[in-house]
């Protein structure tokens, strides 16, 4: 059973206008336990409106969406217990943020879950030790870093164990150092404990690293989704999208044109790397 089925959502920001243009229009898919899912496309596709549906922060005007077999719309469906299980950690941090420390601001969220307090604090030390910001503890977060108030957000999500986490530009304002750590971290959630991740990002070279399906937006629409190889190599798509081919695919078809015979549906670096070194 996927962990989420949509179906054919449409939402409309105006719906009080005589002509609707719709943020989300007719979007069905299913996404699988254990999922890396890249979501993609150009600012004001519907990337962050889809996400906010999927934990029930917008409700579609029409259509449905299942977790784990039942709809989040049917009138006895706890939207705070989904909220729990399904963690979204925003673009913009600040959005987050609202406790006097970081340590009260990561706990929050697990107390309300239902943890002890002693046992959300205890938890939320850990976290912060994990991801080696233990030192922020008795700081403001309105004080920090943009990436460091990132990493918070995200400890306030994590520290809740949900089944399902949704990041909107991971990567913002993290150097690449913190960048390639942050996402092993998150591969190894998903490898490890079977955590199904979707993201939304602007850069296709992580997402050929990390993702194992590839969703596709534009203008409010799903216009492809599949593994990475398939929907990331298709021009049309992409064009579609008016979205660049990853540098991968890039070389891989000036190498092709150049009349060599290279393997083009491994896009990673290190796959490309392998690939041109058999030539």
């Amino acid at each position: 059973m996927p962990i989420f089925e949509v179906k054919n959502i449409k939402y409309t920001y105006d719906k009080y206008e005589n002509s609707l243009k719709y943020a989300l229009n007719d979007i069905s898919f299913n996404i699988e336990k254990k999922d890396f899912v890249a979501l993609i496309g150009k600012s004001g596709s519907g990337k962050s409106t889809l996400i906010s549906h999927l934990n029930g922060l917008y409700k579609a005007d029409s259509g449905d969406i299942l977790y784990s077999g039942n709809s989040i719309y049917s009138k006895d469906y706890d939207l705070n217990s989904l909220r729990f299980k399904v963690g979204i950690v925003f673009q913009y941090p600040d959005y987050q943020l609202f406790s006097e420390t970081v340590i009260d601001d990561v706990a929050f969220g697990a107390i309300k879950k239902g943890m002890s307090k002693d046992e959300a604090y205890k938890k939320s030390l850990e976290v912060l030790k994990f991801l080696n910001i233990e030192y922020l503890k008795d700081e403001s977060p309105f004080n920090l870093s943009g990436g460091e108030k990132r990493k918070v957000a995200f400890a306030g999500v994590f520290v809740m164990e949900p089944e399902v986490l949704i990041f909107d530009e991971p990567d913002a304002g993290l150097d690449t150092m913190s960048k390639i750590n942050f996402y092993n971290f998150i591969k190894s959630l998903n490898n490890d404990y079977g955590t199904t991740v979707i993201y939304i990002t602007h850069n296709l070279d992580d997402v050929v690293e990390y993702a194992n399906k590839v969703i596709v937006m534009s203008d409010g629409k799903l216009i492809k989704m599949g593994k990475p190889y398939e929907v990331l190599s298709d021009e049309k798509v992409m064009k579609e999208a008016d979205l660049e081919l990853p540098y991968s695919i890039s070389i891989c078809n000036k190498v092709k044109s150049m009349g060599y015979d290279i393997d083009n549906t491994k896009l990673t670096f290190s796959d490309l790397l392998d690939s041109l070194k058999k030539l």
